[in-house]
């Protein structure tokens, strides 16, 4: 891609998008613009066939088994993108045809989005110094204020805000407040971790977690459908009596793709019948007012040991999701970074070994385009948190997003799609109280193959500028 108007003396013939200013680049410069589209021409004329049948079956079948949360027309559009980025002539007439059909399908799909006749957000990469203006549709509003509770960063600071306001206009509301903090440390204290029985099934189907979802917007899909599915989910990949520890790869700053699972609208509900999935994350959210109800509600767990394994063996089909990589992944956090903290994580295997869970590797395609991560060049300051998330567990980030009416320098996470793509289950056998190091050695080594081929596999759809897969 070369941009007029956009001066950068360091053109590289390797670099993922060219940059040439075509009035005052050098005659160097230019030609090694043209070597780079040239070469990245070349690529796409010889195709790895085998990976393109994989990558088109998987479309075909998102395409065929949309139901319960219809594909958003940002994903539609990931997929145009997609089969654009062919040269038809160079492909067998078998692939091209097939690819042709996907083309129409999706054209066609994107007609008739419902999407497609509203105001769309200009919240892009290369566009951050643009103004959201307020003359903008009600339900991005709407859209945008669920945000500001559900985001990490902006998200606590309004809850407290608000109990300042309720503790400064109503009397004796110090009293109420003394209450409230006994009644959480005792049940703190005395609850089991998740909480199935006090899962509030009409809160997760509310319509604020479908602002939540389709405010980036997010989806969720399967790596591969099942060639076989009943109305009771026999026969898939997934059997409803089973139990399966989702994980979920990148953490991200918030890890907005893990936490949609914890309601109806991720569309976990539709696509794995007779599941029930606990979103485990940190114990300290549990002492937070306002938000440790939401959690509870939602069925959520403190992503403890104890926790899990209570989760994963409460009842048939009873799951949970874990983010393995924790708050040292989230310092990775950055648009295109690939990277995993996996080397040092192995709990999570023995945690599937113990209770005879399927592992199930999940990634969520965009999770880390949502922010900038300001301290990603600076060593000295990577240094410094990690000191701090060794002490305190949580890391201090520094990211730059969006703002409520401007596209750059605030809190809020950009307006970007996330596409959370769920694989195969990794069987791990019947329950063993104490595997062994082989053992668990084993398995995460077949987690990670596992993991890479999934990535590997749907890189190209879901998030094409994303860097190799990198475990640390």
């Amino acid at each position: 891609m070369i941009k007029q108007a956009v001066p950068d003396d360091e053109v590289k013939v390797d670099t993922a998008i060219v940059k040439g200013d075509l009035e005052v680049s050098s005659t160097s410069e230019l030609e090694s613009t043209i070597a780079a589209i040239q070469k990245a021409l070349a690529a796409r004329k010889e195709p790895d066939l085998e990976l393109v049948a994989q990558q088109m079956e998987h479309i075909e079948g998102v395409l065929a088994k949309e139901t319960g949360v219809p594909l958003s027309l940002d994903h539609l559009e990931l997929y145009q993108q997609y089969l654009n980025r062919f040269v038809p002539e160079s492909l067998p007439a078998e692939v091209s045809t097939r690819r042709e059909k996907l083309v129409v399908s999706v054209q066609e799909r994107k007609k008739n989005h419902a999407q497609s006749r509203e105001a769309r957000s200009k919240d892009v990469t290369g566009n951050e110094e643009e103004v959201s203006y307020f003359k903008v549709p009600m339900k991005r509003r709407r859209q945008m204020m669920v945000m500001l509770y559900c985001n990490l960063l902006t998200g606590p600071p309004l809850v407290l805000f608000l109990i300042f306001l309720f503790w400064y206009i109503v009397p004796y509301s110090t009293y109420l407040y003394l209450l409230y903090g006994a009644w959480v440390t005792y049940d703190n204290m005395t609850r089991p971790m998740p909480a199935p029985k006090r899962v509030v099934q009409s809160w997760r189907n509310n319509i604020f977690y479908e602002l939540f979802r389709d405010y980036f917007p997010m989806r969720t899909v399967m790596a591969n459908q099942p060639k076989k599915s009943s109305a009771d989910g026999k026969g898939g990949l997934f059997d409803p009596s089973g139990h399966y520890l989702f994980t979920y790869h990148p953490h991200g700053v918030q890890s907005a793709g893990a936490f949609a699972f914890a309601s109806v609208a991720s569309g976990f509900d539709d696509l794995f019948p007779g599941l029930t999935c606990s979103v485990q994350t940190l114990a300290l959210n549990f002492k937070f007012p306002i938000t440790r109800e939401n959690l509870i509600a939602l069925g959520c767990g403190d992503a403890s040991k104890p926790c899990l394994l209570k989760a994963l063996s409460d009842h048939p089909g009873s799951s949970a999701i874990l983010v393995t990589g924790g708050a040292k992944e989230s310092m990775c956090a950055h648009p295109g970074n690939s990277q995993v903290v996996m080397k040092d994580r192995a709990g999570f295997v023995k945690v599937a070994l113990i209770s005879g869970a399927s592992l199930v590797p999940v990634w969520g395609f965009g999770e880390n385009n949502l922010y900038e991560n300001l301290a990603k060049s600076s060593s000295f300051v990577r240094k410094w948190q990690r000191k701090i998330q060794l002490t305190l567990g949580v890391a201090p980030l520094l990211m730059a997003g969006r703002g409520v009416f401007s596209y750059s320098g605030g809190l809020i996470p950009h307006r970007r799609p996330v596409t959370v793509v769920v694989g195969d289950p990794i069987a791990t056998g019947k329950p063993d109280a104490n595997p062994s190091n082989e053992r668990i050695a084993e398995v995460h080594k077949q987690y990670q193959d596992a993991v890479t081929k999934l990535f590997n596999t749907l890189k190209d759809i879901y998030d094409p500028k994303a860097e190799p897969l990198e475990f640390v």
